[in-house]
């Protein structure tokens, strides 16, 4: 496995897979998609804490709307952006069930989008990590179109301590029933590195199917100190307001070392 390789196939936007993403978003006993609700309501708290009035907000990476609606239950003007088309099919269906009025719009928040401008923006889950180095600066980039001046922009990553949870090494498992990889049985063979220089854990899930069909998927989570993500910042015009690091509980989520970032456009 070299540093960011790309696989041949895209978790969020694999057709099997990303239907299991939903399933993984909405099952409270699971944190493989979305953290479980009593932090999600935590999150909910600490993003809107100090606002003086709502406005409008964009949730990129909205998956199936958990926060999204939680923001316009507080009367915000919410926009939820995301690749994932099946999970926006829910969030629609939901939003419509509840009475709520939240815009969906299915697109990568790497890319110019809108033209429209927001009071706040959220992505939350680390999806920032994820990103390749060149990616995470296009996507701050697009992030500053989106905030008008004075605006905030709040988001999650990674600390260090993603380290103590993860483990290089090779593994192989068989799945004789059809599952989150594949629509049939498998063998999913994974091969996870920590390339230390660069801050960030790799992992290579290779899927191949019992009908001979093979797919690889990456996935990279990079860790951040204070320092570093408030350098990164403040290359794209942003000023740090806030780091928490208490809203994930001991043993909760991939690893609970997770700096929760509140940062101005200035």
């Amino acid at each position: 496995m070299k540093l960011y390789e790309h696989g041949t196939a895209n978790i969020w936007t694999d057709p099997h897979i990303r239907k299991q993403m939903v399933r993984a978003h909405l099952d409270p006993g699971t944190e493989a998609a979305s953290r479980n609700p009593r932090t999600i309501e935590k999150t909910v708290e600490w993003i809107l804490h100090g606002t003086v009035q709502p406005g409008k907000l964009i949730d990129l990476g909205c998956g199936p709307g958990l926060y999204a609606e939680k923001y316009a239950e507080k009367s915000w003007d919410v926009c939820g952006v995301d690749i994932n088309g099946a999970s926006l099919e829910y969030a629609r269906a939901s939003a419509a069930n509840k009475g709520l009025t939240i815009r969906y719009r299915e697109a990568s928040y790497l890319e110019p989008f809108t033209d429209e401008t927001f009071d706040l923006a959220t992505c939350i889950y680390c999806d920032f990590g994820a990103l390749t180095v060149h990616l995470q600066r296009e996507f701050l980039a697009n992030v500053h179109r989106l905030i008008v001046p004075g605006g905030l922009f709040l988001f999650d990553v990674f600390g260090p301590g993603i380290s103590r949870a993860k483990a290089e090494g090779k593994t192989w498992t068989r799945h004789d029933e059809a599952g989150f990889w594949s629509s049939l049985p498998c063998y999913v063979l994974s091969e996870t590195r920590h390339f230390a220089d660069e801050c960030v854990w790799g992992t290579k899930y290779v899927v191949i199917a019992d009908d001979g069909e093979a797919k690889s998927y990456v996935v990279w989570d990079h860790y951040f100190t204070e320092a570093t993500i408030g350098a990164l910042l403040e290359e794209f015009g942003f000023a740090v307001d806030e780091i928490k690091r208490d809203l994930i509980p001991t043993g909760d989520f991939a690893a609970d070392d997770v700096l929760f970032v509140r940062a101005r456009l200035v």
